[in-house]
């Protein structure tokens, strides 16, 4: 597989040894595997060629990709084990292998550097051989003699660790030892003496590692509590496409009994009873019951089923079904609304119902706005549903309804009509209460917890319980400071689980009914990403990570609250790979309010020196998680030899509603001086730190807090902004959602009536201000943050003469998600850190060459 992390630029060439040269004087030798010429090879083929014995050097024997080479440890599946050996006083490498016939023998090695390095490799062996620098092909030669004269290859080599890999192919013939040597030769402006020689594969992190290999995506417990499918997830990096791997294991031996990857299967889930799975192939609906161990085709014709919901008694399911946009297709289009901007608006979304016995479909709902099912009673009688219609007479902007469904006679009830807020809803185990998440000003100052003169931020989600009956609610998290992410109602218990936004963790809390107080379950991670519930046992299996910590999935007994390894996909991407220490790092503001931070140190930290520091934040409605990698991978920019420190200023959900509201109408005010406050305070506290040597990063509404920071402050040497808002009019007015957001952000502030705000919170009025060093990242495609809030600052600085770089990247939106970018990406912000807190300038002048314009 072609790797982006290592650019391998081929140029033939030679040089002469030179005191300026790295040997690689330090190896490790695997022995020989005998290859067999293959059948009939004395004949001539179709070109009228004899077989060669050099085309068995060709073979691919092993994936390459899976070598990790150790001294003492054998390659997988062979005898064949690595041995530490060095060079003779003449610098070569000296090998012989008594065993008879054509053998192939492997040499490996790795090299470390701390900066970009850009040079030549030079080869010579007596053997025929090919060499690979990770996982790609750099140089080979498929004649032997002893009088070879060495080949050189121009390599390049981002910081990190490199394996370096040689097949030497021992002919049958052999008689003579033969011999290995490889050098490493400078470019001008580069020293060999950045490259060290190691025979240890231990190696700091990489993106390829966060990007690529199998992914755990989800686990799901089947009702009966007996088996969880796990879903895997695989990147094609040729193809630049996941691919999905599903299985199903039994929980009480952790036994596979069936996995598939077929692409044409959907919609897989668990059925409400027992340990029935079902699932959509070849356009009808199937069940597989792992008790009787059959597969039987339940419903026909279901090739408009995608998502489904199954009834409680199994008799029926309920899905959606589009009622596409018939309105004339053309370049013209009269927009009628801020949403009418977005493809597919115009479409709506009803509710269907199938019965399983008949076969018997039936169309649930009608009108000019879609209907979303929220949940089936427990006796399979009822439904609730939503429908939500614009109104641009109050913030924020669309009016929701709660109502209910008689399924056999379709009558309906209105629960609560023309919300403010949208609510997602659920039965209790006995249909007589429901359970409602939404905002704290979901039922007036009911849910609302707020200092006064405050408004409560509308994304700090709350619970209510909504008797049937009294039509009576209650809000049972006003006093609880984490943020509702998702809920589930126990029928065997009666209480309720929370999974949180928790300060910067994701905590599940039990909720009891009756004494009405919140016990936290300890879990096995610091971030759970889902969990999910056995019906009739006390068992639920989820997903977690944390610092240092990747996606693993767990079985939880809720009796004794004793977590179980299920599966971990990534065990072996991480087995070798070295992860800094971290820490908590808290701090009291000027203000008198606590900001709780953590930072990551570099593998093989070392207190005594100092480090360039990356600042990171977020800024907006919800805290930086502890998730392990994801889009800004900490870990990742600590393994490149940074100090990260992460903090959480104010406005975050999941530190109570108080500390939420900050959000609100401030864009930037308390929040940027936190953050420099926070940045002088850790850098002060922490002699390791280069205090003039510290860069800032945020994307989004952190892109913008990146902005504006750099109005108010010069502590940084270098900043980044991805997708950030430049000026609060053009975001508020351009994105998909601007307005929708600024209803929040920018509560009942709009450019004419506080002018200040719009005008005096948007960097771009503030440019003039300006000095550090900005990386302006954006895709081309944005429809959250359109890549005009870059252009403008961009412009602005330009015309200024301050130090900025716009790079834009085409068809990508608010995420950048095309593999092959989000490498270049990534690369990006380190090659630019690179450049200005560590004075290293190759790197970035190899990505984007300077060019006489």
């Amino acid at each position: 597989m072609k790797r982006i992390v290592l650019l391998c630029i081929l140029s033939l060439t030679f040089f002469a040894l030179s005191a300026q040269e790295l040997l690689v004087d330090k190896w490790l030798a695997a022995g020989s595997i005998e290859v067999l010429e293959p059948a009939l090879s004395q004949k001539e083929n179709t070109q009228g060629e004899l077989f060669k014995t050099s085309e068995l050097l060709k073979s691919s024997l092993f994936n390459l990709e899976t070598f990790s080479p150790k001294n003492g440890e054998a390659i997988k599946g062979t005898n064949l084990i690595w041995n530490e050996q060095t060079v003779d006083a003449d610098s070569m490498l000296r090998f012989s292998f008594n065993e008879k016939g054509n053998r192939i023998a492997f040499f490996s090695t790795y090299v470390s550097t701390e900066y970009f390095w850009k040079g030549m490799l030079s080869i010579n062996s007596s053997a025929p051989f090919e060499l690979f620098v990770i996982n790609s092909k750099l140089a080979d030669r498929y004649t032997a003699s002893s009088e070879s004269k060495p080949i050189s290859k121009e390599v390049k080599l981002v910081p990190g660790k490199h394996r370096i890999l040689v097949k030497v192919l021992l002919p049958d013939t052999l008689t003579n030892p033969s011999t290995l040597k490889v050098c490493f030769k400078p470019s001008e402006d580069y020293v060999a003496e950045t490259l060290v020689v190691s025979t240890n594969p231990i190696a700091p992190l990489t993106i390829n590692q966060l990007l690529e290999g199998p992914k755990l995506s989800r686990a799901a417990i089947s009702a009966a509590g007996d088996f969880v499918l796990v879903t895997i997830s695989e990147l094609d990096t040729e193809k630049e496409k996941n691919s999905w791997f599903r299985k199903v294991v039994r929980l009480s031996d952790g036994k596979t009994l069936s996995s598939f990857r077929q692409s044409e299967v959907s919609s897989v889930q668990w059925m409400p009873k027992g340990n029935k799975l079902s699932y959509i192939a070849g356009g009808s609906l199937w069940v597989f019951d792992f008790d009787k161990l059959n597969e039987a085709r339940i419903l026909d014709e279901a090739k408009e089923v995608s998502g489904y919901t199954w009834a409680p008694n199994e008799q029926f399911i309920i899905y959606s079904i589009d009622d596409k946009d018939d309105s004339k297709k053309g370049d013209v289009k009269r927009i009628l609304t801020m949403e009418d901007r977005q493809p597919g608006w115009r479409e709506r979304s009803f509710l269907y119902k199938t019965e399983i016995s008949s076969g018997k479909t039936e169309r649930l709902t009608w009108g000019n706005q879609s209907t979303w099912l929220q949940d089936i009673s427990p006796d399979s009688k009822k439904i609730i549903f939503t429908v939500s219609h614009l109104d641009y007479s109050e913030r924020p902007y669309d009016k929701h309804t709660l109502i209910e469904m008689n399924l056999a006679t379709h009558k309906i009830d209105t629960i609560f009509a023309n919300k403010l807020f949208a609510m997602g809803a659920s039965y209790s185990p006995d249909g007589k209460k429901l359970l409602i998440t939404s905002a704290p000003l979901a039922f007036g100052d009911l849910g609302v917890n707020v200092s006064d003169g405050k408004l409560p931020n509308g994304y700090d989600t709350q619970a209510y319980i909504y008797e049937m009956e009294s039509k009576k609610v209650r809000a049972i998290t006003k006093n609880f400071n984490p943020s509702i992410s998702s809920s589930w109602w126990c029928p065997t218990t009666n209480n309720i689980y929370f999974n949180t936004d928790d300060e910067d963790r994701n905590n599940v809390y039990l909720f009891n009914t009756k004494s009405e107080k919140f016990t936290q379950l300890k879990l096995a991670e610091e971030v759970i990403n889902r969990i999910d519930f056995a019906k009739t046992k006390q068992l639920a299996v989820y997903t977690g990570n944390g610092m240092n910590s990747w996606k693993k999935a767990y079985l939880v007994d809720l009796k004794t609250n004793k977590s179980s390894l299920i599966e971990d996909p990534e065990k072996d991407t991480y087995k070798q790979v070295a992860l800094g220490e971290t820490k908590e790092w808290n701090f009291k503001s000027s203000l008198g309010k606590t900001i709780k931070g953590r930072y990551y140190l570099p593998p093989n930290f070392d207190a005594s020196k100092k480090y360039p520091t990356i600042v990171y934040y977020y800024g907006g409605t919800s805290p930086v998680g502890r998730d392990f990698g994801g889009r800004y991978p900490k870990e990742l920019y600590a393994a490149h030899g940074f100090v990260v420190y992460v903090l959480q200023p104010s406005g975050a959900t999941g530190f109570g509603q108080d500390f939420s509201a900050a959000h609100v109408n401030a864009w930037g005010k308390v929040t940027a001086d936190e953050i420099i406050e926070g940045t002088k305070k850790f850098s002060a506290e922490h002699s390791f730190v280069d205090a003039s040597s510290i860069g800032c990063i945020g994307a989004s509404y952190g892109g913008f807090m990146t902005q504006y920071l750099l109005t108010q402050t010069d502590i940084f040497a270098a900043a980044i902004s991805h997708a950030g808002i430049s000026a609060l009019t053009s975001y508020w007015g351009e994105g998909y959602w601007g307005y929708a957001y600024s209803a929040e952000a920018s509560a009942n502030s709009f450019p004419w009536n506080n002018k200040d705000l719009y005008v005096n919170q948007s960097p771009l009025f503030s440019a003039d201000k300006i000095t550090t060093p900005l990386l302006l990242l954006h895709g081309s495609a944005d429809t959250n943050v359109p890549v005009g809030e870059s252009i403008q600052m961009f412009t602005a600085l330009k015309l200024l003469g301050k130090p900025v770089e716009l790079i834009q990247f085409d068809e990508e939106n608010h995420f950048i998600m095309k593999y092959s970018r989000r490498v270049q990406w990534t690369n990006s912000i380190l090659a630019w850190f690179s450049m200005h807190l560590k004075n290293e300038k190759g790197w970035w002048e190899e990505l984007y060459p300077d060019k006489n314009y």
